[in-house]
């Protein structure tokens, strides 16, 4: 796979992962507005169930992975490069 196409799906799970921190955070601060202005008819959070601060933290995981990962691709793009440079006649 070339170079490029690496990294522009690893650019392309990055931006995936903000989105979904963004929509996180949307979500949760109208939780905490549920929290301080209740319905009538509520929306209770069963107890053990996988949060949407959960969530959203398991997303930033996510995305600092990805960020190690995208560094590591332009260390072996740069190392590619100079490799191929190396072996050109034109060199």
């Amino acid at each position: 796979m070339e170079p490029r196409k690496r990294t522009h799906l690893v650019n392309e799970l990055m931006d995936e992962a903000q989105l979904m921190m963004a929509a996180l955070q949307k979500a949760m601060e109208g939780e905490r507005i549920e929290e301080t202005f209740p319905t009538k008819h509520g929306t209770h959070h069963p107890e053990g169930q996988y949060s949407l601060e959960d969530e959203h933290k398991a997303w930033g995981h996510v995305l600092k992975a990805l960020t190690s990962i995208q560094t590591e691709l332009n260390q072996i793009e740069q190392s590619e490069h100079r490799r191929i440079e190396k072996g050109s006649p034109h060199a």
